[in-house]
């Protein structure tokens, strides 16, 4: 197939070209490069595993729907991953996650329908949809987003929805949770853990106090080579549905921390508590029957694996400077 990824030189999106590439489809990147050298490693490493056959980057953003137009002609399958993509950042900048993650989403969707070839749209939505519901999340439950970022993904599926009723698209949704491995955003907690131990600062973890105890957010850490075998799988239904792709298994934020600091041989660094921001939960775990049922997935990777791989990439690339917290 001729296949489109918005967001494709980004961390899930880079992966998921990649398998695309070794099942011998045509892919098109097609993303801002707002992560600048980060995006252009994810590109170079695509290249030195694939090559150049079938393979294109087109600089642009999907904002800008002129040229996601132009770009989504002729394609037989779109998987919409661009966004912004940080929970924790969206408070600060509102609008922005409106702009892109909505209208740039609402991009996408009016451009496969006004083009000849109608492409089927993979949306990559998340967790933070749920917000602060009692998990085991699961599909039927009805979302409740906390902050700009999961109003901003449910926003996006319910313009899913409206193309599918109104204009016959099929798009189904992938409701991520927490995907890691190497290659991960700078910005999430595992490369902030690995950058710090590296530096011989300790790792910060966010959870809550309770009667003078810490209790450690948690959640449902996803390898990002289930998350690209799953999000495969789900380009298969037809119409609009929604999926929880994800373990069903909980794993600590202070798990992670320590996992990576003995991956790195750090485990000597001390490990500072801070409370939690106010929109955000202590525990995502999701019900992850749905997907097995409807498309035969199950993760079989574990979060140490993804750990261990990440670490290995890691010390492979060299330091990651845009991996800092903010």
């Amino acid at each position: 197939m001729n296949i489109l990824i918005t967001g494709g030189a980004g961390f899930i999106g880079s992966h998921l070209t990649e398998k695309l590439l070794e099942e011998r489809h045509s892919v098109t990147i097609y993303d801002n490069f707002m992560r600048g050298i980060e995006a252009e490693r994810n590109v170079k490493e695509i290249i030195s595993k694939n090559g150049n056959k079938n393979f294109e980057v087109v600089k642009g953003d999907v904002t800008d729907f002129k040229k996601t137009k132009k770009v989504i002609k002729n394609k037989d399958q779109v998987y919409h991953l661009a966004a912004l993509p940080s929970h924790r950042l969206a408070l600060k900048q509102p609008r922005d996650y409106a702009m892109v993650d909505v209208i740039g989403t609402v991009n996408v969707l009016e451009a496969s329908r006004l083009t000849e070839s109608t492409p089927k749209v993979i949306f990559a939505s998340s967790n933070k949809v749920y917000g602060k519901l009692k998990p085991p999340f699961k599909e039927t439950m009805s979302p409740k987003p906390e902050g700009p970022y999961g109003l901003s993904k449910f926003c996006s599926e319910e313009f899913c929805k409206m193309y599918v009723d109104y204009y016959g698209l099929d798009v189904p949704v992938i409701r991520y949770h927490h995907v890691i491995g190497p290659r991960c955003q700078p910005d999430r907690e595992l490369s902030i853990f690995a950058e710090r131990a590296l530096k011989g600062k300790k790792p910060i973890v966010h959870g809550t106090f309770e009667n003078g105890d810490f209790i450690s957010c948690a959640a449902d850490y996803t390898n990002i080579h289930d998350a690209v075998k799953g999000t495969i799988l789900v380009s298969g239904v037809e119409g609009f549905d929604t999926f929880n792709l994800a373990t069903g298994k909980v794993t600590t934020v202070l798990e992670i921390a320590e996992m990576t600091m003995e991956k790195l041989g750090k485990n000597n660094l001390e490990i500072e508590y801070k409370e939690m921001l106010p929109h955000e939960t202590l525990v995502h775990r999701s019900e992850v029957s749905k997907i097995g049922k409807k498309v035969g997935f199950k993760a079989k990777k574990t979060v140490e694996e993804a750990i261990e791989d990440y670490v290995k990439w890691r010390l492979k690339i060299g330091p990651r400077d845009q991996a800092v917290y903010k």
